[in-house]
């Protein structure tokens, strides 16, 4: 522990209660990223725990821990011990970021290599291995409760993932399974974060429905944005040609069907000529590749023009349940937060996708977000 953290970068992207909160919100990381820095780990872990840790300036899936203290204020405020819990969930996110990008084949996440691109992924399963351990003992150690619920995150998500993994460039007939078990994996982490606040204070968990449309915006905004600000420029994948099924994709070849014969001649090339590990795929871009690109062409075109404005609906649908489902005292903190995942696709870079009187279209005449 010769170096100190690197400095926070707070999301930007992301405005809404996260920046409205800012001056709460950063100090609370930044102790807790202080206690994941001074925790004992062994000597031989140490220069690999610092590079997800003391040297990462932007904890991975950050913002699910900004919505931890946002449900936790709108629950009954910020006790210690939620404070005490930040720094596991910090890891724990760490920890599913580590397994998503080995799965994805990710080379880059935010301008940083990624751990399986950097060591190998060979090397992320022992790592991994001890990095849940110790997610393990800081949550017993806090509240018993949170041991269960965090190792039944590990349990559910790594589940998931290992039958997404196993079913890359899948047949047709796999589609609608493929991206249920997509929105599933987001669900459990919004499960997780909000209803492990809610618990903190004696509060039972958010309906089902809720944190189920909640799941399919995190992942349906998140995919958006990757499209239409091109994140391959940037060393991060492709979906498609990493073979997932995505909102945006199924909603372009239900509009145009004469598609799905190229996606699967796609998919077929992908298959033989897309890189196998993170290390593979950043070498040799798919999307750089003249067989893979030709045959991408007409299919990314068609996202573009009919996926993006399909999928678009689909969240303002999603955002409508959200707050509409969720319980009366918790609806002003629920819409700011799923407002503000909403309000990520009128930021998107040099496309706005949705003006600020759709947003508020979407919810008719229903309750204004807190102050």
């Amino acid at each position: 522990m010769n170096k100190d953290l690197v400095t926070l970068q707070y999301p930007q992207m992301f405005q809404g209660v996260f920046a409205r909160r800012r001056e709460v919100f950063v100090p609370l990381v930044e102790d807790a990223r202080r206690s994941l820095h001074t925790l004992p780990v062994p000597e031989a872990l140490r220069p690999f725990y610092d590079t997800v840790v003391r040297d990462n300036p932007q904890p991975s899936f950050m913002l699910l821990p900004l919505m931890f203290l946002a449900m936790a204020e709108a629950s009954g405020g910020i006790q210690p011990v939620h404070r005490r819990f930040l720094p596991v969930l910090l890891l724990t996110m760490e920890i599913c970021a580590i397994v998503d990008d080995t799965v994805d084949r990710t080379p880059m996440r935010s301008g940083r290599r990624t751990f399986a691109l950097r060591f190998g992924e060979p090397s992320t399963t022992p790592f991994v291995g001890s990095l849940i351990a110790l997610a393990a003992q800081e949550a017993a150690r806090v509240e018993p409760y949170l041991l269960g619920a965090t190792m039944n995150l590990f349990t559910e998500l790594y589940a998931l993932q290992i039958w997404e993994r196993q079913h890359l460039y899948p047949n047709e007939a796999l589609f609608a399974r493929w991206l249920d078990n997509r929105y599933r994996e987001n669900t459990l982490g919004v499960s997780f974060g909000l209803d492990t606040a809610l618990r903190l204070n004696g509060r039972p968990p958010l309906p089902t429905r809720v944190v189920e449309a909640f799941g399919r915006i995190f992942q349906d905004v998140d995919d958006l944005v990757n499209i239409i600000e091109d994140r391959r420029t940037e060393g991060e994948n492709d979906d498609v040609l990493m073979g997932a099924v995505t909102r945006p994709l199924l909603v372009t070849l239900e509009n145009q069907p004469s598609l799905r014969t190229d996606v699967a001649n796609l998919w077929r090339v992908c298959r033989v000529m897309t890189g196998a590990s993170a290390s593979a795929v950043h070498k040799t871009p798919a999307h750089l590749n003249p067989t893979i690109a030709k045959i991408y062409r007409p299919i990314h075109e068609a996202i573009l023009d009919e996926g993006v404005r399909g999928t678009v609906r689909h969240v303002l649908a999603d955002y409508r349940t959200t707050v509409m489902c969720s319980p009366p005292e918790f609806r002003p903190a629920i819409q700011e937060m799923t407002r503000t995942w909403v309000d990520r696709l009128r930021r998107c870079k040099g496309n706005e996708l949705l003006t600020e009187e759709e947003i508020r279209h979407s919810l008719g005449d229903e309750p204004q977000e807190a102050a």
